[in-house]
This record gives C-alpha cells, structure tokens and sequence, in this order.
C-alpha cells in the first residue's frame, strides 16, 4: 500500500549556514505507525530551495510535494529571508517561530501558516490530540513543546507534558515543566504533587518536601500528599511513620503497594559511624532464608548498595521497621539493630 503523508513540521533554522530543518512524518502502511524523514534545506544559495524535499519525496514515497506544503514553505522561506535582510538582522524570535510551524498535505485550516497566533495554537493543540488518541504520545508531547513557545502558560500542555515525561522517567524534564505548571497554575494540587515527585526523583528531597507540606497544608487527607512526605522524610532521615500512618488509614490497600513497590527506603546522608552487613550475613540477622533475603531485596525494597550488595545498618532497620509496622511479609521480623562497636563521637 501507498505511503500515506501526514505533517510536514519545521524543527530549526540556523542563521550561520541558511539550515532549514524539517521533518515529513508519514505512515508507511495501513497499520497505526508514523515513520520520518528528515530533511535540512538549504535558503539562500542557487536553484529552489525545495528541490531536495521534492527529490526526497519522489525517491522515498514516490509522490510530489503537496501544493499546499509548497505555498506554506514559501510563506516560511520569505519571512526567514525578510528578517535577515532588515537592519538588526537575526531575530531570535523568528526562529522561535520557525520551530512552531506545521503543515498538514492537504487541509489549509490544519497547517499553522497565514492563521493568528491563537488560531495557531488550537491547531498545535488539535494535532496533539489526534496523535495521543491514536497511541503517539511522543509525538503529541513534542508539538505540545512547540505549542507552549506560542503560550508559554496553557496549563493544558504543561499537565499533559508533566504526565508524559513522568511516564517516560524523564525527571528533570519533569520537574521543569511541572514548576511551569506551577507558575501558572499556583493552586493546583496535582502540578505541586507532580513537582515533588520529580523533586524525589532527582534526590532533592528537601524541596520535595516543601512541595508535599504545601499540599497538606490545603489538603490534608491528601494519600499521595502523605506518601511523598513520608518519602521525603525517610530519605533526610526523619520519621516517616506519622505519614505513612495516615496513608494506611486513608487506603490501606494503596499505601501497602507503594511501600513493597515503589518507596525507597535509603538515606540520601547515613549516619556517621552507620555498620554495613553483607548481604549472606542478613539470613542470620533476621532468621529468614537466603532465598527470602534475595527476593525481598528484588521485589520488596530491601535496600542494598554497590556490586556485593552491602546493607546500611539504618537503612536495613528503617525497612524492617516498616515491614513490621504494617505487616507486609507473611510473619514478622524478629530482629533489632546491634549495638554499634563505638560511638563516633568517642571516636
């Protein structure tokens, strides 16, 4: 079967060598799916500036270029080329702009050429939604970058770009635009829950926890709210129970899955004078088997650190404290830290 174009979208223009970056998305076959092909045009030297897009076109996908891509390209090339051709020369904000351009084959009133900023945006905004419905998330997060350079403020984006880099585990791009949503957004919980986790993620857990207390102090039956205090908390070595013991009042059932799935249960600072227990020690230490030691470091956040599985006293006891507390192992634990061989402070 035919290709099928979609959207030709301009990526960058580089005013030291007259690069016009593009890409043509098209779906190569009936099945969902978008292939790319890259392109860079080069503006101001001899011949047309689109020879290579309908070259590539007809050698790729063996068809033209589409009028309306043409005209929309021209209307690019010709305020690129005005804009260096004025006095100053090179405004930033034209190449911005560049980058917010799309062009769809054959509806003029999906291509973002020749429409007012706003106008502009619905269409961004639209596209985004097409291509999330249809499984592209990827491709709906990128136009929804290239959406907030024309409204730097649509919290719509911002929310949307804040779920797609959390499920992408990109967290420092998460914690950028949720501080965005912030900004715009001062009163939303889910942007501040959305920051903290970040905050979490990249170790910074000082400010998660501002982020979390900011939460409580507006919600203060917030689950997730509670969970990421405890987080925070837990990792600068503070005491976490009073938070996770309003968890478990609040749901049970959640609060038992994020404590055997996905809570961390290091210290970012151990103490001074902390012991380290080797992982063949812990069988004795805690009168389980060696296999139960190896599954619950796997599935249940037993924290273990560098290639030979070295376990921090006080991190160990924080996790055992916590598997008791709320019986998460099918008996308890009978085991209580030792008394560490000196006191650093005697030292």
């Amino acid at each position: 079967m035919r290709a099928h174009l979609r959207f030709l979208i301009l990526d960058d223009f580089d005013p030291d060598t007259g690069d016009l970056s593009l890409r043509v998305a098209f779906q190569p076959g009936p099945e969902p799916g978008l292939e790319l092909l890259r392109l860079h045009l080069a503006l101001g030297r001899a011949g047309s500036s689109l020879e290579l897009l309908s070259r590539e076109l007809r050698l790729h996908l063996q068809m033209p270029v589409p009028p309306l891509w043409e005209q929309g390209l021209k209307t690019i090339v010709h305020a690129i080329e005005e804009d260096l051709g004025a006095p100053e020369g090179r405004n930033t904000l034209r190449y911005l702009w560049v980058r917010t351009q799309l062009l769809h084959p054959a509806d003029a009133s999906r291509s973002t050429p020749n429409h007012p900023v706003p106008r502009q945006v619905d269409i961004l905004r639209d596209w985004a939604h097409r291509l999330d419905q249809e499984g592209q998330s990827v491709r709906a997060a990128e136009i929804l970058d290239r959406l907030l350079l024309l409204a730097p403020k649509d919290v719509t984006s911002l929310a949307y770009l804040s779920s797609f880099f959390r499920s992408q585990g990109m967290a420092e791009e998460m914690a950028a635009v949720s501080e965005r949503w912030i900004k715009a957004e001062p009163d939303r919980v889910e942007a501040r829950l959305r920051h903290g986790e970040a905050l979490l993620r990249l170790g910074r857990a000082q400010e998660a926890r501002a982020a979390f207390e900011a939460v409580l102090k507006v919600q203060s039956f917030h689950l997730l709210a509670h969970l990421g205090m405890a987080q925070a908390l837990s990792l600068l070595g503070g005491n976490p129970f009073p938070h996770l013991d309003a968890a478990q009042e609040l749901d049970p059932a959640a609060a038992a899955s994020v404590l055997r799935e996905s809570f961390d249960y290091r210290l970012l600072a151990p103490p001074l004078g902390d012991r380290d227990h080797a992982m063949e020690d812990l069988p004795g230490l805690l009168g389980i088997s060696g296999a139960e030691v190896q599954d619950y470091h796997q599935f249940l956040g037993l924290p273990a650190s560098g290639s030979e599985g070295v376990v921090h006293e006080s991190e160990l006891a924080r996790w055992v404290g916590v598997m008791n507390r709320y019986a998460l192992l099918p008996s308890g634990l009978h085991w209580s830290a030792p008394t560490p061989r000196h006191l650093p402070e005697l030292a």
